[in-house]
């Protein structure tokens, strides 16, 4: 009996001492001791935030997300910390200055139009794994002066230089008249480096591909290194070849004109060309 006693003893103890869980009712976000000075945004850029942790009656693994408005309690915009594990969130300026310009709806370049500083409202969410009741808000903090740039992210393009064109020349200067030879990632593939478009190509076209208009030599892809074209044959109305890093052109002598497809993958070296409009 004393033995047993003593054992429950043991358990009472435990009982006491094991940690439980209560849902969170407090969870501060600090405001930074240099709130109110101009913050300037740049790609390379990161702001560092401080936080407690929410009381959840014990020490958790918790996982912090950062929420950004233009209001305090307006429209938000969910941002992922650099690490989403630390009390310490670090974010990207990039991030912040994306959710700026998605929050003031732009889209897309054109829609870009250069504002002054502006005040930011941020707060933090903090949740342990998947369980539901632990999800807290902190307070809103507002950085003063925040000057965003454009950051939204557009989809790459690369450009076909070749007969179609002309053989104009892929230099700066030829932009405007390249704007309509370009190839572009899907907007949903951003950095993908897999570039689509669909050209009214004369017959017999021969091209190569340019990831830039600086001149001939530095940024061509085509057929081989030599700066000899290759003939191909579309078989059952496509073709699928070797992308290389050099200026050989790609040369279709029995295709009698008309609409074609080009998919070129640069990060996998390959190309792929069909008759048709086949987006």
């Amino acid at each position: 009996m004393a033995l047993v006693a003593v054992m429950l003893g043991f358990t009472s103890c435990n009982d006491d001492t094991d940690p439980v869980f209560q849902s969170p009712t407090k969870f501060v976000l600090n405001t930074p001791a240099l709130a109110s000075q101009y913050y300037e945004l740049t790609p390379e850029g990161s702001i560092v935030l401080t936080c407690t942790q929410p009381d959840y009656g014990f020490t958790a693994s918790t996982t912090y997300g950062v929420q950004v408005s233009l209001s305090e309690g307006g429209e938000i915009y969910e941002i992922t910390p650099e690490v989403p594990t630390e009390a310490s969130i670090r974010i990207k300026a990039s991030d912040l200055a994306m959710g700026i310009c998605r929050l003031r709806g732009i889209e897309k370049k054109e829609d870009w139009v250069e504002e002054p500083a502006r005040p930011v409202y941020i707060r933090a969410t903090a949740q342990i794994g998947p369980h539901g009741n632990s999800y807290i808000e902190s307070n809103w903090i507002k950085l003063d002066q925040v000057k965003e740039y454009f950051a939204v992210p557009e989809p790459g393009f690369i450009y076909l230089v070749g007969s179609p064109e002309g053989w104009s020349g892929p230099t700066e200067d030829k932009k405007d008249h390249y704007a309509d030879w370009r190839l572009f990632e899907k907007a949903d593939a951003i950095g993908s480096k897999v570039y689509y478009a669909v050209f009214d190509m004369p017959a017999g076209p021969s091209f190569r591909f340019y990831t830039a208009l600086t001149g001939w030599d530095a940024d061509s892809y085509g057929s081989q290194t030599d700066d000899a074209p290759i003939d191909y044959t579309l078989t059952d109305g496509s073709w699928e070849g070797k992308l290389v890093k050099g200026k050989g052109s790609f040369s279709f002598p029995g295709f009698t004109g008309g609409e074609m497809t080009l998919i070129v993958d640069i990060k996998n070296n390959k190309v792929t060309v069909a008759e048709g409009n086949q987006m």
